[in-house]
């Protein structure tokens, strides 16, 4: 069964928002592997529970694509001492 017409205006006011922290197209770089650099693809709903997830690709290797929830891609980790994002934009 498809979403009701509220549900759809949560997810779009969600997804509108999460779009002011997370670009999609730019690089960011993860922060125990600075070297390695990924491209955010797009941002998406898991059909299951709705939540919010980002698609990057990374840009070394085997150019893997990746899905993490996005409150996991913007979160502050503690890393040698210090207070950092997960992923930085470039």
């Amino acid at each position: 069964m498809g979403k009701t017409l509220e549900e759809q205006i949560q997810l779009k006011v969600e997804l509108e928002h999460a779009l002011t922290q997370v670009e999609i197209g730019a690089k960011y770089r993860h922060y125990k592997a600075t070297h390695k650099i990924y491209t955010v693809q797009d941002l998406a709903f898991q059909e299951e529970d709705n939540q919010l997830c980002v698609i990057y690709k990374a840009d070394y290797e085997e150019r893997l694509t990746y899905i993490r929830p996005f409150n996991s891609w913007i979160a502050m980790v503690e890393w040698e001492g210090e207070t950092v994002p997960r992923f930085a934009k470039l």
